[in-house]
């Protein structure tokens, strides 16, 4: 490839990692739409990720930490050795403003022995482990909205790809060779966000990107 083509690439990257697609309300990165990953996406947690990116914790709204708390002796009756089972030590004592989260506030969940006070010694999720038996409605879930959600994320009405852990695991890294399309492996997370119609939505102009970009390439 000559300068010029190299150049010409670095600014068409750089333009798509700033562009988005409107669905809804949603202002939806663009890049979710066209991008693809290493590995299978995060049905494959298993296999790809150990609870690695969810090992510092996360912000959680109120009414979530509230919920956690209303249930802390079914919580605690799944930790094990490698977990504090004193809820004073779940969530940090300050309180952030944040208008992503209902009410605009938010707090942080607390690390204990280097990782989320919920994951257990083999990187799973507690909450997500007790939230089937719980029978709660979707507005009402356990596992805090933004845990669901990883590696996406949401900033003043855009939906993102979240980049603090792209590169350490399969299932939460960006690669142009990937085997699978972000918007498919992602679809339970993009759901929660936009909804079934939403998520419909994107898909097809996700296809129809993919197929406007085939016929761009040389040789076509």
């Amino acid at each position: 490839m000559s300068r010029e083509g190299e150049g010409t690439a670095v600014a068409r990257r750089q333009s798509e990692e700033e562009a988005t697609i409107r669905i809804g309300d949603w202002q939806v990165e663009l890049r979710l739409a066209i991008g693809r990953i290493e590995g299978g996406g995060p049905l494959n947690v298993a296999e790809e990720c150990g609870g690695y990116c969810c090992r510092h914790g996360v912000y959680i709204s109120l009414p979530e930490r509230d919920r956690i708390l209303e249930y802390a002796d079914r919580v605690q009756a799944l930790m094990d050795e490698t977990q504090t089972l004193d809820p004073a030590e779940w969530f940090e004592d300050g309180v952030e403003e944040d208008e992503d989260y209902p009410g605009g506030l938010c707090v942080g969940t607390m690390m204990y022995e280097e990782k989320c006070v919920f994951l257990n010694a083999e990187g799973l999720c507690v909450l997500q482990a007790l939230e089937p038996s719980l029978d709660l409605p979707e507005v009402e879930r356990l596992k805090p909205f933004y845990c669901r959600l990883f590696p996406l994320t949401t900033w003043y009405g855009r939906l993102e790809f979240d980049d603090f852990c792209n590169g350490l695991r399969p299932c939460c890294t960006l690669a142009a060779d990937g085997p699978t399309r972000a918007v498919d492996a992602y679809a339970s997370e993009l759901k929660q966000v936009l909804g079934a119609s939403g998520y419909a939505e994107l898909r097809r102009r996700a296809d129809e990107l993919e197929a406007e970009r085939a016929l761009d390439r040389p040789g076509r």
